[in-house]
Order: C-alpha cells, then sequence, then structure tokens
C-alpha cells in the first residue's frame, strides 16, 4: 500500500475511534491498539510530509456531539504522549525533577471557583471546545462545593466512578439488560447527563492532577496540589522521580502507586510523570495534541488461553481484506471474546497461526480483543498463510500486496475488483451517513440486503428504492412505515448542498472543510465546479489546500466512471445556491471578525456563514489587525486582549440588532 494510502486510511478510522471513544462512549479498540496505530500515522506523516487537515495529529481529538452548552478552553486541554517503556520516563526525569501519579481512567473536567464557589465546569471534549456541566459538577460526591479560597481558580482532573461503585450499579442492573462495559464508560455518560440527579446517582468522584489558573505564588505543581488538598480537594499518591532512580527503582515506585490504586478500587489505566517546577512545564512547549511537559506510561494486559477455530475475512471500503480469528469464547473483564483481528497476512506469518492452535487472548486496555502468542508453534519448519485466493464476496481473484511499516514489509490482502459488491457497501454506507447526505434508515445491514437483491448498483440507485415498494413493506423488519420514513428520508436528501455531495462522493482528501471551501469559491453551483475543472483549474491556489488536495480532486473528476456518476446525482438532487448577498453598508463589509464565547441564539457555524456573507473575514484569534470581537458568555483571555488593543467588542444583543 502507497503511504500516502495507508495515511488516508490511519486518519478515517482514527477519526471514528475518536468519535467512539469522545462522543459515544463505545470505544471499539483499546487505549493500546490505538496508541499503535497513532504513532504508526505519526511516523508516516513524518516520512511523507503528508498531513491531511482533518488527522488526528494535528489535534488532540475528535469535535463534541451533544445537547450541552459547549464553551471555549482559553487554555487548551491537549493530552498527553505515551510510552511502554519506563526508560522514557527516566530520559525526561534526567532533565528536571518531576514526579509520578496515577492516571485515572475517568473523564477530564475542568472546573473553575470565583468567590470560593464552583462557577463553571467543562470537559475536555476537544481539548479546544468543551461542554458545560457545571449543574452535574455540583453533585459530585466529593467535590467541595465551597473553599476557603476567593480569588479564580481553574483546575482540570479526572471525573471517575470507582470500580467498588460501578460493580454495584452493574449488579443492580437486570439480567436481561445491558450493563455498562466499563468505568470509563459509566463515569462519561453520567458526568454528560442533562438531569443532575441522574449523575448524583452515580457517585461521581473528581480527583484534580492541575492547576490551570490561580495559585501562580507556589513554584511546584506538587506544592499547589498539597495547597488544593488544604482546600479539601481529594488527591492521589505521587512518587518522586529524578535523576538518581534506574529503572527498578521506577518500576517499584510504579507498582507503590499501582497498589495504592487497587486498594482504593481507583480505575486506573497507566502511570503519568510530569515536571515539577511550573515554570519549567511551561518552557517546555506543546504540539498540536500534547503539551510536553508530561508523559503516560501505559500498561501492558492480562491474556487467556483458548483454541482458534477458524479465520474470517472482512473487506473494507478500500478492498483491504481484514482477517478476524475465531476461537472457543473466553471471559475477561466480565465480558464474553470469540473474535479478534488479525490485522494482515504478515501478522498471521509471524505468530504461525492454524486452525486448531492454542493461543492467548486478551483485551488490549480492557477493550480491544488481541491475540498475543500462538502456543502451538514451538519455532522451525515451512509455513504458509492459507489466504483466500478469491474475494469471499465478489468471489474475484485477490491480490497480495507490501507496505514499509517501520522499516518492516507488511503484507496486504485485496479485492481489486471495482464493482465488488463489498466495497461498494462500505461506500453506500458512507454516502448515506450524517457527513454526507444524511439519509436516515439506511444502516449498513440495510444497504447491504438491498445490495445482495440487485436494487443498488450506483450511488443512484439508493434514490430508485421507492420503486420497490411492495417488496420492502414485505421484508422481514419493514413495513408500511419503515417504509415510508425510508421515501421520506430519501426526499429530504435531495435537497442538499454542493459540500454534502462532495463529501458523499468520497474524494480523496475533500472532507467536509475542503468540501464547504469548495462550495463558496463557486457559489454552491456544481456546474460552475465542473467547468472549472475542465478549463484546468487549480485548486492548491484556494488557502489550505495544496498539490496533493488538488491531484485528488482531478483523479476523482477524470475518471469517466466518477464523472457520470456524479452528473447522474446532479439530475436527482437540488443543490443549494450559495449566494454571497455581501451588504456594502454592512459594518462587517471587508473587517476580520473574532467569535468567542458561548451565545444563547446563535449557532456558531451557522454565525461565520452569516458574517462571512456580509463580507466578513472570521479569523480564530485577537490580534492587532482584528475589527471586532463577538463576545457571548465565558469569553475569557480573548476579550481581555481585545480591550488590551482597543479592539470594539460587539455583545450578542448588539450582534443580534447588526445583523
Amino acid at each position: 500500500m502507497e503511504k500516502t494510502a495507508r495515511i488516508k486510511e490511519l486518519v478515517e478510522f482514527l477519526n471514528r475511534c475518536c468519535d467512539e471513544y469522545y462522543n459515544k462512549n463505545n470505544p471499539s479498540i483499546s487505549d493500546a491498539e490505538y496508541d499503535a496505530l497513532f504513532d504508526e500515522l505519526t511516523r508516516l506523516e513524518a516520512e511523507t510530509g503528508f498531513v491531511l487537515e482533518n488527522s488526528p495529529t494535528q489535534r488532540p481529538g475528535y469535535e463534541v456531539l451533544s445537547e450541552l452548552k459547549k464553551t471555549e478552553h482559553e487554555i487548551p486541554l491537549l493530552s498527553l504522549a505515551k510510552t511502554k517503556d519506563v526508560n522514557d520516563l527516566l530520559d525526561m526525569a534526567k532533565k528536571n525533577n518531576g514526579y509520578l501519579a496515577l492516571k485515572l481512567d475517568g473523564l477530564t473536567v475542568k472546573i473553575t471557583y470565583k468567590n470560593g464557589e464552583i462557577f463553571m465546569a467543562s470537559t475536555r471534549g476537544d481539548g479546544a471546545v468543551g461542554e458545560v456541566i457545571t449543574h452535574n459538577a455540583k453533585v459530585f460526591c466529593n467535590l467541595p462545593k465551597k473553599i476557603n479560597f476567593k480569588e479564580e481558580l481553574t483546575i482540570s482532573g479526572e471525573a471517575f466512578i470507582d470500580i467498588a461503585t460501578f460493580n454495584r450499579i452493574n449488579e443492580s442492573i437486570e439480567e436481561n439488560e445491558e450493563k455498562y462495559s466499563t468505568p470509563r464508560n459509566l463515569a462519561s455518560g453520567s458526568v454528560r447527563q442533562l438531569d443532575s440527579a441522574v449523575c448524583a446517582n452515580r457517585g461521581v468522584r473528581f480527583i484534580p492532577f492541575n492547576v490551570l489558573a490561580g495559585l501562580g505564588n507556589i513554584p511546584l505543581k506538587t506544592g499547589r496540589l498539597k495547597k488544593l488538598a488544604e482546600l479539601g480537594f481529594e488527591l492521589i499518591d505521587t512518587e518522586f522521580l529524578d535523576s538518581t532512580d534506574n529503572a527498578d527503582t521506577a518500576m517499584l515506585k510504579i507498582n507503590k502507586l499501582k497498589d495504592s490504586a487497587a486498594q482504593k478500587g481507583y480505575p486506573i489505566d497507566g502511570i503519568v510523570f510530569s515536571y515539577d517546577n511550573a515554570d519549567f512545564c511551561a518552557k517546555q512547549g506543546k504540539t498540536s495534541h500534547h503539551f510536553k511537559d508530561g508523559i503516560a506510561y501505559k500498561f501492558g494486559d492480562p491474556s487467556f488461553e483458548t483454541t482458534l477455530n477458524n479465520i474470517d475475512w472482512n473487506i473494507s471500503r478500500t478492498g483491504q481484506l481484514t482477517p478476524v480469528a475465531e476461537f472457543d469464547a473466553v471471559e475477561i473483564d466480565n465480558t464474553i471474546v470469540e473474535r479478534a483481528s488479525l490485522h494482515n497476512i504478515t501478522f498471521i506469518e509471524n505468530k504461525r497461526l492454524n486452525k486448531g492452535d492454542k493461543i492467548l487472548v486478551s483485551k488490549r486496555n480492557m477493550i480491544i480483543p488481541h491475540v498475543e502468542q500462538n502456543l502451538s508453534y514451538n519455532g522451525g519448519g515451512e509455513y504458509t498463510v492459507n489466504y483466500p485466493k478469491f474475494c469471499p464476496i465478489c468471489n474475484q481473484e485477490t491480490t497480495v500486496k507490501t507496505t514499509e511499516n517501520g522499516g518492516n514489509t507488511i503484507k496486504v490482502l485485496y479485492c481489486e475488483n471495482p464493482v465488488c459488491a463489498g466495497k461498494k457497501i462500505k461506500n453506500y454506507t458512507h454516502f448515506v451517513s450524517k457527513p454526507a447526505m444524511n439519509i436516515d434508515g439506511l444502516s449498513e445491514s440495510t444497504l447491504e440486503k438491498f445490495t445482495k437483491l440487485g436494487w443498488i448498483n450506483s450511488l443512484s440507485d439508493i434514490f430508485s428504492l421507492p420503486k420497490y415498494r411492495q417488496e420492502i413493506i414485505e421484508m422481514e423488519g419493514f413495513g408500511e412505515k419503515s417504509y415510508n420514513n425510508l421515501v421520506a428520508a430519501l426526499e429530504k436528501a435531495k435537497s442538499t448542498k454542493l459540500s454534502n455531495l462532495l463529501v458523499a462522493v468520497n474524494i480523496g482528501l475533500v472532507g467536509k472543510n475542503a468540501a464547504k471551501q469548495i462550495e463558496t469559491l463557486f457559489s454552491g453551483s456544481a456546474q460552475e465546479l465542473l467547468t472549472a475543472i475542465d478549463n484546468n483549474f487549480d485548486f492548491s491556489s484556494i488557502e489550505g489546500f495544496g498539490e496533493t488536495i488538488n491531484n485528488e480532486i482531478y483523479l476523482w473528476f477524470k475518471n469517466p466512471e466518477n464523472r457520470n456518476e456524479f452528473t447522474k446525482l446532479l439530475n436527482i438532487v437540488d443543490l443549494e445556491q450559495v449566494v454571497q448577498n455581501i451588504q456594502e453598508d454592512s459594518i462587517f463589509n471587508s473587517k476580520t471578525v473574532v467569535i468567542t464565547g458561548t451565545f444563547q441564539n446563535f449557532n456558531r457555524d451557522a454565525l461565520t456563514e452569516k458574517l462571512q456573507n456580509l463580507g466578513a473575514k472570521v479569523t480564530g484569534s485577537v490580534s492587532k489587525k482584528t475589527d471586532y470581537l463577538l463576545c457571548g458568555e465565558n469569553a475569557g483571555s480573548k476579550y481581555t486582549k481585545a480591550k488590551e488593543l482597543g479592539v470594539r467588542v460587539i455583545t450578542e444583543q448588539e450582534l443580534e440588532t447588526l445583523i
């Protein structure tokens, strides 16, 4: 696989994992598996210089999706770099003294006190924007409601549910009902409840791990934490680590902390090392993903013996066939595990896996099943992977491709049949998804059924499903109501925007933001876009684009089948015209505007679009070039800087009048 293709695949997969972890509280892979893929992506980006706009390496996380109000973090709540090598901690300790602390497995929360009372609490979110959960923070069972400290104090820490409480809640759930999978998932869902009574009944606890604002007169972070303890906050144990330590003494301290967590029933997924001197921490800087003043040491996972019964092969949207191990069921972390991904042909070769082998299986970070070892392999002997020579979906011949991964050659199996039903189903699923055409009622399994019946052979065929009315109504799991809902969803989807259509047809590197820029440039007109392509328009001239995106756009549209399908879709949908109704007399025309805070009556995206239509250039930071700061609630430092620079501040009430 080409390195750029692997980057695209990793970005798509890791972003989906972020969505599952941060917004759905239902991760499908472990932290360890995510970390390994994240490291691979980071390495490939460094090797190629090819970085996608939506790469998870460029942001600490993924976008908040909930009904709670949102707030910007003036001090970003970034992630930590991760390692499984204790020597990485020692290397940092040689630079400056630091300390080890438990990495609690819950949800990161920021809390601000004013005049000794809780003023505001919010989740980490994507690191830049979180959700306001003040009403729930006030019912955390161990959080001080009032403190003897009248100055403003902002702290960050972990909201979590201890293991005893987690087990008690799960035991109270009827056997025929679904139980919570992990304490982290339960804590995350509890903290983000709209009803604080629900959160109060869950026994959520909070332990701070950093002071973001306040206590600046105390130079050491451990000193600041000690002050928090004096104010009534619960703290976790810490162990100092410095240049006199070696791997053995470091592991003794790590194990001591692990024992402390076990005794107290704290759910943890690692140990954190942080420099102690606050000024030194501030000088270490940061990446877009993490601060450089600390690192997380991640644990391994226990393994269980079972028997390998079969290797199945699943197809992806790119045509990659991924092997999946099927084995005798084992119970790990109170769940039954029977399947685990084997990743690629090389993974199977390295472990010499055959049906009937005794294997060791783990759930890495208590989540993702993983085959750790083949107990039946004693070394030596010839071995050949019995991979399918024909695609299990379309029965066309498969191809083994090789790619470089960290200096190692990896063999990956592909179906290159462009009309393979398996690949098409994945494309259809993407087409109907919310960021694309947003067609409700068409799950992947439903699309698979319709495809097998021969009703869908192209994207445009999806809009022809209503002609199978009687067949759909009579299908198991469907009916008159389901059919009517499907028809309504298809009709609704026919009125869309060019940006949605561009995302839906899956042009390489053209995500939502890039599609929106193309839409704006061509006023939402697909015909203007096609004319520009026919006249060799240079898309790299668009701000934020580059030669790679330009090439991907032309690669897609120069394919006759793609162009023909795009034309068919244009004959079906009605694209909303994007009119730049720039009001010459608007005070925003030709002005630079910054938006900050939360608004009662405005959606941020809609407000940005409205301002652009009024001729404004909307930017993210306040500078001497800023003309106006649109200021909602909880504005923070942007408001302060605007005042210092003499930038005009416009409140929400004034804004309603002006626009």
